[in-house]
């Protein structure tokens, strides 16, 4: 009987030894599995920065642009931005590029929806790197950024997928190495639910309240287009997307005029920090079939895609109208030189320093305003004509919603 008290004793004794070294141990390897990451991120970069002026996300994608000094162009061979993390994963994107003088200027993309897809990350952390190659030298040389903004972090949160998401912190941060502190931009990704005030799809049907928008017999394009949204918020649910209208049957009746108000059309959509935008609108002349409007900055596949699918599944055509048109039911409309002129010269005659419009403004409103720095939004309140668009100068996704179409038909 002793010997089995013993033995009871024993066997927990025994059990918390094993345990604890086996939690001192996995504590030592996942110390020294960070230590190598940190290693191979630091260990090789150069003591000077690349310089980001400017960073943001659009739709689904990270886009970031800066600069690196003292760079001749003469002995440039090529520029990259790598994601990495310091271990396993490490993905390239091609930058690009031009000089002023010994400036290299660099860009991840052109298209504001491209870049670096936020989507596909796994959880994890990761550091963003820029390589450079020069002519004269067979070994590459990496930059840390260092954000030379006023804007501040970003929080992105996935797509909802079977009611999960992902939330991925975009943020400049510091690295103590070898004594010395290295300034970075570190993307961590974990799992999570969406907060209770965000969205994947805001959808935004058109005129509401007073405003009937265009009339026929006794159809209204404000009827008509709150149908079409509440019947997309359902199609969209049904497929485990989390959906917000900017107009229902709750506010309709008394929508404000005022789009930049607070609880106009352009603070409701960007307080959802979705991913994107829909904008549903009826017009009755120049024309008619299926037109969808997207931004000129953008890579224009997705706008082609849901053209096609409407047309596809009913019995509407692509529109015959001509102006603006990109490919059959895509659609670009920015503001042209003699608009811009006379832009201009009301704000002269209202006494207010004109907005910085030029002719990749786009001239559609709820495209250009929710897109802050990405799509050149720009009512800030200087024209007391209307109440200032908070996020008209932001970067983040909750102020700058992607892929913005204005579906109509004609």
């Amino acid at each position: 009987m002793k010997k089995v008290v013993g033995c009871i004793i024993i066997i927990p004794i025994v059990i918390g030894i094993a345990w604890g070294i086996y939690i001192a141990f996995s504590k030592q390897f996942i110390n020294y599995e960070n230590n190598e990451k940190i290693e191979n991120v630091f260990g090789k970069v150069q003591t000077k920065y690349a310089e980001i002026t400017k960073f943001y996300t659009y739709g689904t994608s990270l886009n970031i642009e800066g600069k690196i000094e003292g760079v001749q162009k003469d002995n440039y061979e090529g520029i990259r931005a790598i994601v990495t993390d310091g271990a396993n994963y490490n993905k390239e994107y091609k930058l690009n590029a031009e000089f002023n003088d010994n400036v290299l200027n660099f860009k991840l993309e052109n298209e504001m929806n491209n870049g670096i897809n936020l989507e596909d990350l796994d959880s994890n952390k990761y550091y963003i790197q820029i390589r450079l190659k020069a002519n004269n030298s067979k070994d590459y040389k990496y930059y840390l950024l260092d954000n030379k903004t006023d804007y501040k972090n970003i929080e992105y949160y996935t797509l909802t997928k079977n009611e999960t998401n992902k939330k991925v912190s975009i943020k400049f941060n510091k690295q103590n190495y070898n004594n010395k502190d290295y300034n970075y931009l570190e993307l961590t990704v974990e799992d999570t639910k969406l907060p209770e005030e965000i969205y994947d799809f805001v959808i935004d049907s058109s005129c509401g309240g007073k405003d009937k928008g265009k009339t026929y017999e006794n159809y209204n394009e404000s009827d008509i287009t709150l149908e079409y949204g509440e019947k997309l918020k359902t199609a969209l649910e049904a497929k485990d997307y989390k959906v917000k209208l900017t107009r229902d049957s709750s506010n309709t009746a008394n929508f404000t005029n005022d789009e930049y108000s607070e609880n106009g059309r352009i603070s409701i959509a960007c307080k959802t920090k979705a991913k994107y935008m829909i904008s549903l609108h009826l017009s009755g002349t120049k024309g008619s079939g299926v037109e969808v409007y997207a931004n000129s900055n953008c890579d224009l596949t997705l706008a082609k895609n849901i053209a096609d699918n409407i047309c596809n599944s009913t019995n509407m055509n692509y529109s015959n109208y001509n102006s603006y048109k990109k490919m059959d039911g895509v659609y670009v409309q920015n503001y042209n030189s003699n608009e811009i002129k006379a832009r201009s010269n009301t704000a002269v005659s209202k006494g207010y320093e004109p907005y910085n419009i030029t002719t990749n403004t786009s001239k559609l409103f709820t495209i250009r305003e929710v897109g802050g720095i990405a799509t050149n939004a720009f009512v800030d309140g200087r024209d007391k004509t209307y109440s200032a668009n908070k996020y008209w100068n932001s970067n983040t996704r909750n102020r700058m919603l992607s892929n913005l179409f204005r579906i109509y038909k004609r």
